[in-house]
């Protein structure tokens, strides 16, 4: 009589058939830094055997706690009054994306997980060529789809809860930084970024917008915020930025969601009077750590692992119940609270698994409106040179340092084209999770804090 089947066996083969096969066959792509793809889906397939050990044993994994201090100094984010496209959920969003490479080829996905997150596993899905699109009307026909407002992601204006969760990263910089260093990053999805307008003409549209803001700490005290903004973004020593409490202030530009230090009118551009403008406003304050999910990020293996809420015994601060009000302090859940919308909650409506493949998802979160090209050869090409200082006067269709460039040179009226309709937008694992310094200008801080 044969031996029953080992579950451990049976995992450690379907991770060697789904993980380690696939990406022994993969042929060199672009990475980022900090990717490093053959160690990435050695330690994967090594978990799989760990899951597999406790599916055996009938147990769940267990991870680490987030740090308290994390919630503790977390970000407050004033939306503005004129706010159209709220946060929302990326696996909502997913739900209502078609796989498609960057040639305008369609994914081939099992039915039983198109659109939900196991999708985001398949070596062909999670790629850095493949855009989610949206398969909706068509954006450029109508911006005001349901999928892409994302209104019920708006913040409770009385608990300033969004029903969209923020996207806590952790990394521990020890040994890249300094001893005692660590950054934790709060990622906020939105389905959709609506550009600024320029002679008429709004520039810099795309399906899936990603935006950060960060926090270092040093020995569990925070130094240094950094806001996301366009190409890159602005860092500031802890003690100079407003705060409400112990929590510092950001403010979220209408439409583009990028994030400054203070309400108002935003000239990003170098060029005068005709450049885009950001504005903020103290519309709808919205405070992150009442709906979040956490993972940790390691550097030298560039892999997520989940992280699990901080225990009871940790107090965090809770949003002033009144902007400007000193905050009261406020229990992790089960502890038990006089004001329950005050206290951090993580959301267990994603599981570990769902948090670790979406932030692993090297593909893009939008629409790569790749119909817009046209063939080389065009007038517009011979001289798109021209598109390409567009591009970096303007800042168009380039949120981020990471975002990688068009490969093949396109015309003048391609370009236009490109930079009205940006591509969608890489994930959080290409926003330089392991940068080391946080530079600022004295000057430039001045003009902003002003």
């Amino acid at each position: 009589m044969s031996d029953p089947p080992n579950k451990v066996e049976e995992v450690a083969e379907k991770a060697i058939e789904k993980v380690i096969e696939p990406a022994a066959q993969e042929t060199p792509s672009v990475a980022p830094s900090a990717d490093k793809p053959a160690i990435a889906t050695v330690v994967g397939a090594a978990q799989a055997v760990q899951d597999g050990l406790h599916a055996e044993q009938g147990t769940k994994p267990t991870y680490e706690p987030l740090p308290a201090y994390a919630l503790q100094y977390a970000p407050l984010m004033w939306l503005s009054n004129e706010e159209q496209y709220w946060p929302g959920n990326p696996l909502e969003h997913l739900e209502n994306c078609i796989p498609q490479h960057k040639n305008g080829a369609l994914i081939e996905v099992p039915k039983d997980i198109f659109g939900k997150w196991d999708s985001l596993k398949i070596p062909a899905v999670n790629d850095p060529d493949v855009f989610l699109c949206l398969n909706q009307e068509d954006p450029r026909v109508n911006a005001r789809i349901e999928k892409l407002t994302a209104t019920h992601g708006k913040p409770d204006p009385v608990t300033r809860r969004s029903d969209s969760a923020v996207w806590l990263i952790l990394v521990d910089k020890s040994t890249i930084v300094e001893p005692g260093v660590v950054d934790v990053f709060y990622f906020y999805f939105y389905p959709y970024n609506l550009g600024n307008t320029v002679a008429f003409t709004k520039f810099g549209n795309h399906v899936g917008d990603w935006e950060h803001s960060m926090v270092r700490f040093k020995d569990g005290k925070p130094i240094a915020l950094h806001l996301s903004a366009h190409a890159d973004g602005h860092s500031f020593p802890w003690a100079i930025v407003e705060k409400m409490g112990d929590r510092p202030v950001g403010y979220v530009a209408k439409g583009s969601h990028a994030m400054y230090a203070k309400p108002g009118a935003k000239h990003y551009s170098p060029v005068p009077i005709v450049g885009p403008v950001d504005y903020t406003d103290k519309g709808v304050l919205w405070d992150p750590s009442l709906n979040y999910v956490a993972a940790k990020f390691d550097v030298p293996t560039a892999t997520f692992t989940p992280l699990t809420a901080p225990p009871p015994t940790a107090t965090t601060t809770a949003a002033p119940p009144t902007p400007g009000e000193a905050p009261a302090p406020a229990s992790h859940p089960g502890e038990g609270s006089s004001s329950p919308a005050s206290t951090p909650v993580y959301d267990t409506r994603l599981t570990p698994e769902q948090v670790v493949a979406v932030l692993n998802y090297q593909g893009r979160w939008g629409n790569s409106f790749s119909d817009v090209r046209e063939p080389k050869g065009s007038v517009g090409d011979k001289i798109s040179d021209v598109g390409d200082k567009l591009q970096d006067v303007f800042h168009f269709g380039k949120k981020h340092e990471s975002e990688r460039k068009p490969e093949r040179s396109l015309g003048l009226s391609q370009k236009l084209s490109m930079l009205r309709w940006a591509e969608g937008p890489t994930g959080p694992r290409y926003k330089s999770l392991e940068r080391v310094g946080v530079t600022w200008n004295t000057t430039a801080l001045l003009n902003e804090l002003v």
